[in-house]
């Protein structure tokens, strides 16, 4: 019997550990997991407390104790409510109708079901996280030991009990502090990842995460347009306010990109010291330079406060490319973009120029030289 209960959490631990790996494989991988994540943690515990019922300790008359109840609270740990639920009921119906169909397969499997609702709705008010989980597992333990004692039939009830109550604690903290520990070391990954990819100044996106964003924009065929934003006169502006006052007007423009963002359907990064990228999803030539339009004259004829109560008029050049018309790879777009500034910049303040004009003017000056 010693070797089957080792056998038995052996494989508990081994589906699970092996399952939270996929999970957070593919929440790093598809940001669109976390909407069906719920529903694939109830199925993928559903699938180990069968696997845990296949190698379960075999008592007499039908009675069997594994650690299928692990499986099922860690689903709530790791999925919320959706996922205690799913797991519960499917584990139930599994228990009273494919595993030696007989009352006390429905007396277990129907306690599963119950105990899966009234988790479900505890949760709602009480989610399940690392601190309250030990509360779940002690009604849990507690209501199906009890199950078990009072079953009739067969011999020695109280061994079963305690054998039960032993497999379900030490399993689930065996699984508890393991878990706890990845968890911590993924939420580390993470935050460095995140810092990696951001602007320590305006905690925009960087020059990294933006080229990353480029290279899938293109990958999906789909037209969009690039804006790089050059603040105009930024040094002189430094120099009359301070160093101080120009991180904050750089955090502030950064503020209004992101608004701008949320309503353009755009990606904002900081490129370098004074220049700002905007990503402009599904933006024909036209629609970038309108966007482009609308943008410089938003951060033109709004003001921009500083800390010492000073109001500053802030003026940008723009330059505006477009994907496929001016490039089909990352640096074919970004030296496209750079030129177009360029020749707003020296335009003068407060100008938006697309590579196709620039490319026309090209044109029409080759055209006067031949003749």
């Amino acid at each position: 019997m010693t070797l089957d209960i080792i056998i038995n959490l052996s494989v508990m631990f081994t589906f699970i550990i092996f399952s939270y790996f996929v999970l957070e494989y593919y929440h790093e991988k598809r940001p669109d997991f976390s909407d069906l994540r719920p529903f694939i943690i109830g199925v993928v515990a559903t699938g180990i407390s069968l696997i845990l019922m296949q190698t379960a300790i075999n008592f007499e008359k039908n009675i069997f104790v594994d650690t299928r109840n692990i499986s099922i609270l860690i689903s709530g740990l790791l999925g919320g409510p959706a996922a205690i639920l799913l797991s519960s009921i499917l584990v139930g119906f599994f228990r009273m109708f494919f595993f030696e169909v007989n009352p006390t397969s429905f007396m277990a499997g129907g306690t599963t079901i119950v105990l899966g609702f009234i988790f479900f709705f505890l949760s709602f008010k009480k989610p399940i996280n690392y601190k309250n989980s030990h509360f779940y597992l002690a009604i849990q333990t507690i209501v199906t030991a009890i199950l078990l004692f009072f079953l009739e039939g067969y011999k020695n009830p109280l061994f079963v009990s305690i054998i039960f109550v032993i497999m379900n604690v030490t399993g689930f903290y065996l699984i508890y502090f393991v878990l706890k520990l990845f968890k911590r070391q993924f939420e580390r990954i993470r935050v460095i990842e995140k810092l990696s990819e951001t602007d320590y100044t305006t905690n925009l996106p960087n020059n990294r995460k933006f080229d990353n964003m480029l290279e899938r924009a293109i990958k999906t065929q789909q037209p969009f347009s690039l804006l790089l934003i050059d603040i105009d006169q930024f040094k002189m502006l430094n120099l009359r306010y301070g160093h101080e006052a120009g991180d904050e007007l750089l955090r502030e423009l950064a503020e209004r990109l992101k608004s701008f963002s949320k309503t353009h359907l755009a990606f904002p990064a900081r490129i370098s010291g004074e220049e700002f990228s905007l990503l402009c999803y599904d933006a024909a030539p036209a629609v970038g330079v309108h966007y482009a339009t609308e943008l410089m004259l938003m951060i033109r004829d709004e003001p921009f406060m500083v800390s010492n109560g000073e109001s500053v008029q802030l003026s940008v050049s723009i330059g505006v490319a477009s994907y496929p018309d001016n490039g089909e790879t990352v640096k074919e777009l970004t030296n496209a973009v750079d030129e177009a500034m360029n020749a707003a910049s020296v335009l003068g303040r407060s100008h938006v120029v697309h590579l196709n004009q620039v490319c026309h003017e090209k044109q029409r000056a080759l055209k006067k030289q031949n003749l």
